[in-house]
């Protein structure tokens, strides 16, 4: 393996450690004495089934030291989702590719970072990870490239090495990183005015 192969492992990342935390601490407020069994039972089962599933998702794959994202001399490599990893991992190599962006959306409470790439000649290089409807509310991003993402869920995306491995083993495709601008993702609620010819 060369030593500009970039790869960001599975790990626990700040979303999954306060849902994590908030599991535990819904456990501990189910243990309080005085509480009515009701809210009691619903805290103890929420302390436990929130933690217990997400160490049950993300704990193999990070155990088995599964990438999230690789990128290598043959390309780019999207690690699948949790219990069906392989099924929905997806490879797009070099020859696929004509622009690579870097992106962030607001999802909620959290900032999410998005890698998405750019085809060649029109091509999708990957299958389309949401309906084009709300890949266009991501206005700052071409849509092709928003349907050709994937988020960077579970995994760090380090965007110095990220660059180093695209710029040594594909040079001539670029990294257009739009992580510094104000995510956003909106849809225009009007529509500018058209103004007809003239009048006589």
């Amino acid at each position: 393996m060369s030593s500009f192969t970039y790869v960001a492992p599975f790990r626990f990342g700040r979303l999954t450690l306060t849902m994590l935390g908030v599991g535990v601490l819904a456990f501990l407020a189910g243990l309080l004495p005085g509480l009515p069994e009701d809210v009691t039972v619903v805290l103890l089962a929420v302390g436990v089934a929130l933690p217990g599933t997400l160490l049950a998702l993300y704990l193999p794959l990070i155990l088995g030291g599964k990438p999230g994202l690789r990128v290598d001399a043959d390309g780019i490599m999207f690690g699948g989702r949790p219990l069906i990893y392989a099924r929905t991992s997806a490879f797009v190599p070099w020859s696929a590719i004509s622009e690579i962006y870097l992106f962030r959306i607001h999802q909620g409470l959290f900032v999410t970072t998005y890698l998405g790439v750019q085809g060649v000649d029109g091509v999708a290089p990957l299958r389309p990870s949401m309906p084009a409807s709300v890949a266009a509310t991501f206005w700052h991003v071409p849509t092709e490239v928003v349907l050709a993402s994937r988020p960077a869920f579970g995994w760090r995306l380090d965007k110095a090495a990220l660059t180093t491995a695209v710029g040594y083993f594909a040079s001539r495709v670029p990294v257009v990183d739009l992580t510094e601008a104000a995510p956003m993702q909106r849809q225009l609620r009007e529509t500018p005015p058209t103004f007809g010819p003239p009048s006589a």
